[in-house]
């Protein structure tokens, strides 16, 4: 099924993949997403997972049925393909920073709301 390229492309990008797996469900169990979100970021890294499987197949359909006249896939596409998750992974962490961050923000100014709320009934 596989050719060594296509098949080095999956084993490089297993490790990226099961790092937003574990990651999504870690934030889950810490609370820190919810249910929701965390089927939805797991649904999306199995079905990053599952698009490199099919890589191969798709494009030598593609090849034969004369949609497309581009070369075989070469060690440059597959590190760019690689980028490319690694990337997607970044952006949901950050996305993750920035959403704690938000919620700690919130609680900041709920608080200081209620301390100067405290602060004028004292008055």
């Amino acid at each position: 099924m596989f050719t060594s390229k296509y098949a080095l492309l999956v084993i490089i990008n297993i490790p990226i993949l099961l790092v937003g797996i574990i990651g999504a469900i870690t934030n889950y169990k810490t609370s820190r997403i919810s249910k929701q979100r965390c089927v939805t970021q797991v649904t999306l890294w199995l079905l990053v997972g599952i698009a490199f499987v099919f890589v191969e197949p798709v494009y030598n359909s593609l090849v034969r049925h004369h949609l497309t006249e581009s070369a075989p896939m070469s060690i440059f596409d597959m590190m760019l393909l690689t980028g490319i998750v690694f990337c997607l992974l970044l952006v949901k962490h950050a996305n993750e920073r920035i959403m704690e961050i938000n919620k700690k923000l919130a609680r900041l100014h709920e608080n200081q709301a209620i301390a100067n709320a405290r602060k004028a009934s004292e008055d």
